[in-house]
């Protein structure tokens, strides 16, 4: 179930504290617990969706993940196996009261018990083999590349020769995160199932825009005239597309016009863009400018 709003879910704000997100999961598995609704599929899909939910979000790491990338972008590096693994359900249903209930039942687990550091909701009674290991590997990606997001496909020489593969990049990336392409690492030893791939992401600067996290600044070159009396200045915005942008009269080189929105994407909207005013002082005259200057200089200007 990879995707889902895990906070919508569990019926809590994104904010919402460990106890918080303890204390609503409590109650909805509880209200959704298989002993108190016997032969319920509906109420038993709801139950795993709670676990799955607190899974993620009671996992600090997890939920910084979760939080960085987005349901879309967790369910492409986690699978569900991931979500799970060191999670303690034993203790999870102890605490709920589960008393008799057989919780594999409904996980699909057949050991009981702990498997590779946690109990194991998939497995069906045999015993796991080991993972091949990740292989970690750099992507560089473009500016307006990393602002939009989108999808880059790349040659990985492999075992098995060489193929192509596509890894979707989200919107709004930042150097430094990285993206997980799943089966792409070593091999299992025995023929366990392989690894994965992490590309550590690095974002290309611009020549223009500078990133700040998820803020923009650019600078913009303007007239005496315009800082002086102002005006209005055309001005591209990172994502493509132009703003009329209004200068106040006496508007100081340096000086900094933010324009909300128009930073990078997040997942609660998106960062602000700052125009940083910068007067471009004519460096050669005609001689019609220099008179000007001259009586403006003799007025005290």
């Amino acid at each position: 179930m990879p995707g889902r709003d895990y906070y919508e879910t569990l019926g809590v704000e994104r904010k919402a504290s460990a106890d918080e997100i303890k204390k609503a999961f409590r109650k909805l598995a509880l209200q959704f617990h298989p002993d108190r609704n016997p032969d319920d599929k509906s109420a038993e899909e709801r139950f795993k969706e709670v676990n799955e939910a607190y899974a993620v979000l009671s996992d600090p790491e997890k939920r910084k993940q979760y939080d960085m990338f987005g349901a879309e972008g967790f369910g492409q590096r986690y699978s569900q196996e991931d979500i799970f693994r060191n999670f303690d359900f034993r203790s999870i249903f102890d605490e709920l009261g589960g008393g008799g209930f057989d919780f594999r039942s409904v996980f699909g687990g057949g050991n009981g018990g702990r498997s590779q550091g946690g109990f194991n909701p998939f497995g069906g009674g045999r015993r796991q083999v080991a993972r091949g290991r990740d292989v970690e590997s750099g992507l560089t990606v473009g500016f307006h590349e990393a602002y939009h997001g989108g999808e880059r496909s790349f040659t990985l020489k492999g075992p098995q020769g060489t193929e192509t593969i596509n890894v979707k990049v989200p919107a709004g990336i930042r150097t430094g995160q990285k993206l997980r392409v799943q089966g792409r690492g070593e091999p299992g030893p025995g023929g366990g199932p392989a690894g994965d791939l992490l590309l550590e992401v690095t974002v290309a600067d611009h020549p223009i825009y500078r990133r700040d996290g998820d803020d923009v600044e650019m600078d913009l070159p303007v007239g005496v005239t315009t800082a002086v009396l102002g005006g209005s200045v055309e001005v591209t915005l990172p994502g493509g597309d132009t703003k009329r942008l209004k200068i106040p009269p006496g508007t100081g080189s340096g000086k900094r016009i933010r324009i909300r929105g128009k930073g990078f994407p997040t997942r609660g909207g998106a960062g602000d863009l700052y125009v940083r005013v910068m007067v471009d002082v004519p460096s050669a005259l005609d001689d019609a400018q220099r008179a000007h200057f001259e009586s403006l200089r003799e007025l005290g200007l």
